[in-house]
């Protein structure tokens, strides 16, 4: 992720100077723009109506699980990670007040976005998106939308709390995609929610995300594969390379929801508060959830799923 963003503020950053002077009035969304995917959720739970547009639009199958307005809001592009780079005129056109990136905060990256002020002229705060900072990032975030979410920020530390204290889980493989044969391994933010809740992460070898081989995940034999894809859990039930431990005991598959995003990444931001409020108490959390999941995203409770288990 960290090659990804600086690459792409690099780029934006060559540009901007052409931007800067490409302001017009006007605009569908509100007045702060999100770098990219991780600061729009950020925005979005704390105050939505300040924001001016998706890094990324959501899906058709995100976008009818979240209320109209999610749907109204313009795709602007990337700023920082994934997707479409952003146009730096029309970002400009939209005379934002802020800019907000949510994710790294290493040196770099800060002096980074110090030059992206100074090029935009327009300012550009950098939020820590660690995640066992969720609260402090939302209570950062509020202060600069003007937003009352100190409630959304307690629950969000109970909740993280109770994660730290869920006891141990199964060795697991991440399985990415429909394919399942992109994971993320062993210490990446992909699998950050998982591990932290005291399950053990068989990817080892590389870092971040990558591609392994179908052989590879047979030698790591993991008790359990985790996906967010529907299409990969059709394909992978019935086929013994997935299905089969060494000892010829069945493995289970476990399908976490993805949407209208996912509960353990994709993107790294507030929604993995979902998957961890799950792993502190699977049996127990199905109120709470349905909570956050209110308040997140601004969906009805009745429409929350649920992890589902295949054994």
């Amino acid at each position: 992720m960290g090659t990804t963003r600086r690459s792409a503020l690099m780029a934006i950053g060559g540009a901007a100077a052409l931007a800067a002077c490409a302001r017009a009035p006007g605009k569908a969304g509100g007045d702060v723009v999100a770098a990219g995917q991780p600061a729009a959720l950020l925005i979005w739970a704390v105050a939505r109506e300040r924001l001016a547009g998706w890094p990324r639009k959501p899906a058709g199958r995100a976008l009818a699980a979240l209320p109209p307005r999610a749907a109204a809001l313009p795709e602007l592009g990337a700023m920082a990670s994934g997707g479409r780079p952003a146009n730096l005129e029309a970002i400009a056109a939209l005379r934002p007040r802020l800019v907000i990136d949510y994710g790294d905060i290493e040196p770099e990256y800060q002096a980074l976005a110090g030059r992206m002020r100074t090029r935009l002229d327009i300012d550009w705060r950098l939020i820590d998106g660690t995640l066992t900072r969720i609260p402090e990032a939302i209570r950062e975030a509020a202060a600069l939308l003007d937003a009352d979410a100190d409630g959304l920020a307690t629950k969000a530390a109970g909740i993280l709390a109770r994660w730290r204290r869920a006891p141990p889980g199964p060795s697991f493989y991440y399985a990415r995609g429909v394919e399942g044969l992109e994971t993320g391994f062993r210490g990446a933010l992909a699998t950050e929610v998982l591990e932290g809740a005291g399950w053990t992460n068989v990817a080892v070898g590389s870092r971040d995300i990558g591609g392994v081989a179908r052989e590879q995940v047979v030698a790591w034999d993991p008790e359990v594969i985790v996906t967010l894809s529907p299409a990969f859990v059709e394909a992978a039930r019935l086929d013994p390379v997935w299905r089969w431990r060494r000892d010829n005991s069945l493995r289970r598959i476990l399908l976490l929801p993805d949407t209208p995003f996912g509960w353990i990444d994709r993107p790294p931001s507030l929604n993995r508060l979902l998957g961890c409020a799950w792993l502190a108490g699977p049996e127990s959390s199905s109120m709470e959830i349905a909570m956050m999941t209110r308040r997140l995203y601004g969906m009805a409770q009745v429409e929350v799923a649920r992890p589902r288990w295949i054994d």
